[in-house]
């Protein structure tokens, strides 16, 4: 193959990334936003010494899983904006492709031969569900996101996965923009002073968030922003976040309030959680409850639980009235005040947090008989793994398997990193027993999953 040569594919495969997987001449070739079972006529974009990449000219015979543009739900901005790469894609075959995915992750990387998997969770709706976004903003007072593997903005105030409000906000601040100029950041000179708007939304109360990202300290004509957005939601807050770092990080350190509590809450279950501007939480709320309804159901009366990377106590607070006790261990020192917070709101006594890295004070924790700072009982039953999409960090798989702690849930965004982990826990002893995913990102290439393992030798 060699650059713009056009060939004819039929493509065999997908991947997460977006890129439909085809074979010329035994070589790869990967194109995006083809799909399994379509036949094209594809240019040559790039070659590579085992693969290449291609991108569509002809649809010569579409996937039978494949959608239209004119059909209900696809978005009109979907093909050039980076936030989407299957709505193109009949859901049920999403599922299918997210299970697979899963599967083969365990086989390939998790040297599991025939993994436990149960069907994956879907949503009756799998639209508007997200409860963050965060949108650049540019010259000429554009609102978007980012086109794939560019720093080109595509301008979008209507995104199909977001709440609802995310469009009355973005509108709202179009407006206001218009009437009262504020200087726009430039990220090459690094002058201008707004770079990007986060929205929080709690999807069972209905609270807002809405947080302009400043390279300065002080936003301009706040008065009209306060107006403007509060007429949005009664229960609306407004937090600035000072960003002055030239860098690609979207949020700064520096939080200062400038209407409403500085807070969102949200239900999930019987739990109701406070949710500060930096804080993790899940982007599904529909999902979540499903994500954390099957953690608790490989849990018992009576034990004793660890939950790593706890964030601001999602797992650890629903899980807690069905356990003895849990502590919940967290490296951001503003999450574990989250959870102590949430503990309180949700009168739970039997759940304390610690701030610390996982990799630090969860064998420490599993290796004491007592924990001083909490004044309990320690001999832990269970761990919870909820870590970042990186996975473990590398020395905590191997000293938590050589505790011989019986029961491990692993919860992951990324079979990938998530297969290596469980590979070395059945390494060292312990059997994958079962494995849940969930589809906690409808529209995208990511997937939740649920893994329990027991220790067989102990």
């Amino acid at each position: 193959m060699h650059k713009n040569q056009e060939i004819e594919l039929f493509i065999h495969d997908l991947h997460s990334n977006g890129f439909g997987v085809g074979k010329y001449d035994s070589q790869a070739v990967f194109v995006e936003g083809a799909l399994t079972g379509d036949h094209i006529k594809a240019k040559i974009i790039k070659v590579k010494k085992q693969y290449a990449y291609g991108k569509i000219m002809e649809l010569i015979t579409p996937s039978s899983h494949r959608l239209s543009e004119c059909d209900s739900g696809i978005c009109n901005v979907a093909k050039r904006c980076g936030g989407c790469q299957f709505q193109h894609l009949e859901y049920s075959a999403q599922l299918e492709f997210k299970e697979k995915l899963v599967r083969d992750a365990l086989i390939r990387i998790g040297k599991c031969e025939n993994p436990p998997l149960s069907p994956i969770i879907g949503m009756d709706n799998p639209y508007n569900y997200r409860n963050k976004a965060q949108f650049p903003v540019q010259a000429g007072n554009i609102i978007g996101l980012y086109a794939p593997r560019s720093h080109r903005l595509v301008p979008v105030t209507n995104c199909n996965i977001q709440h609802h409000a995310c469009e009355k906000i973005l509108k709202a601040i179009e407006q206001i923009l218009s009437t009262h100029p504020i200087p726009i950041y430039d990220e090459e000179p690094h002058k201008g002073l707004l770079r990007h708007i986060m929205i929080r939304v709690g999807f069972n109360t209905g609270d807002i968030m809405v947080v302009p990202v400043l390279n300065g300290d002080t936003l301009p004509h706040k008065e009209v922003w306060i107006e403007s957005l509060k007429a949005i939601c009664p229960s609306m807050t407004i937090v600035l976040n000072k960003n002055t770092a030239k860098t690609n990080v979207i949020l700064g350190a520096s939080f200062t309030t400038i209407y409403g509590s500085g807070y969102i809450y949200e239900e999930i279950g019987h739990i109701r959680y406070r949710i500060s501007p930096q804080a993790f939480f899940q982007v599904n709320p529909a999902q979540t409850l499903a994500l954390y309804d099957a953690v608790s159901a490989h849990l018992a009366d009576g034990e004793k639980v660890i939950d790593a990377y706890s964030g601001i106590g999602g797992i650890a607070l629903y899980i807690a009235n069905k356990v003895k006790k849990v502590v919940g261990v967290e490296s951001v020192q503003e999450a574990v005040a989250d959870g102590v917070y949430n503990a309180v709101l949700n009168d739970i006594t039997n759940a304390g947090f610690l701030c610390g890295q996982a990799e630090d004070l969860v064998p420490e924790l599993l290796t004491k008989k007592f924990d001083q700072e909490l004044s309990r009982e320690a001999n832990y039953d269970v761990i919870i793994l909820d870590p970042p999409r990186k996975g473990c960090d590398s020395k905590l798989p191997d000293a938590i398997a050589a505790t011989n702690i019986p029961k491990i849930i692993y919860v992951s965004c990324d079979p990938a990193t998530m297969s290596r982990d469980v590979h070395v826990f059945t390494e060292n002893g312990y059997k994958l027993q079962h494995v849940q995913p969930v589809d906690m990102f409808p529209m995208t290439g990511h997937v939740e999953c649920v893994c329990l393992l027991l220790k067989e030798r102990l």
